[in-house]
């Protein structure tokens, strides 16, 4: 497991912690952090370390909170005035497949960061696994070069729109798994393992390529990094790969996650 390393987000970073979170972001694309004296950590402290990693334009969602960034917990039994959050999957305690964030933006808007940030755990379960996308392009092509090529098409996952009774809330989206920012010059990936709501290209060596990739993703390796977040840590990336266990919640003891996204990518100076 990666090192957690400790901050103070109403300190700038210190020399040490900035040769270790910009090495751990280097190397695997993402840190694990734990703050200082948590208690009065919310959203707006959540903002301003981003602020901190070089993040600052965040992207907009439809269970977001005015300011941009996301409260994840269970919501299948609450009465909730956005109607949306009863709809997915993150806002439940059900398992969250292996994904990376923001797949179904247009191009535009592609999500290349995330903060997840853990204010209470769950009961029992809720763990996550993360992986990064520049090892699973490398094993992938190991595998079989043209399994790259398939998946680089701009066109080979066709996500549907998102509609309700009245509104399309979101258009159609294609877009490829793997494609190199013309701004940053480096890889993004754009995956999600969902069964439903997700159209890929049906010719033969693009199913090849998914079950390669999906057999990757679920055989445990040294890449993968399984961990359960305490409270008050969290995790910065450059939009890695990542799942969740389903989770049991006690009375009054419910798992809270703050969940801020980000169309640069982290900038550790």
């Amino acid at each position: 497991m990666r090192k957690v390393i400790e901050i103070d987000p109403d300190a700038p970073f210190e020399k040490a912690q900035l040769t270790k979170l910009r090495q751990n972001i280097d190397d695997f694309n993402f840190a694990f952090y734990r703050i200082i004296n948590c208690s009065n950590f919310d959203l707006n402290a959540l903002s301003l370390l981003g602020k901190q990693f070089g993040l600052f334009e965040l992207d907009a969602n439809l269970c977001a909170e005015e300011d941009r960034m996301t409260i994840l917990t269970d919501h299948t039994s609450q009465d909730d005035s956005n109607k949306h959050r009863q709809r997915y999957i993150p806002y439940s305690n059900k398992v969250l497949n292996w994904h990376s964030d923001g797949y179904y933006n247009p191009q535009h808007q592609r999500v290349r960061a995330f903060i997840l940030h853990c204010v209470q755990p769950a009961s029992s379960g809720g763990g996550n696994s993360f992986i990064d996308p520049d090892i699973v392009y490398i094993l992938l092509r190991q595998e079989n070069p043209a399994f790259i090529e398939a998946l680089a098409n701009p066109e080979v996952m066709l996500i549907p729109e998102n509609r309700d009774d009245k509104d399309i809330l979101r258009p159609e989206t294609s877009t490829a798994v793997f494609q190199v920012s013309s701004d940053y010059a480096i890889l993004d990936m754009r995956y999600s393992q969902r069964k439903k709501h997700i159209i890929w290209r049906d010719d033969s060596l693009t199913q090849q390529a998914l079950s390669c990739l999906n057999e990757l993703l679920g055989k445990k390796s040294k890449w993968h990094i399984d961990y359960r977040l305490k409270a008050g840590e969290g995790i910065v990336s450059n939009n890695v790969l990542h799942q969740r266990e389903a989770y049991n919640d006690d009375t009054g003891n419910r798992r809270v996650y703050y969940r801020a996204r980000y169309y640069g990518r982290v900038t550790i100076t």
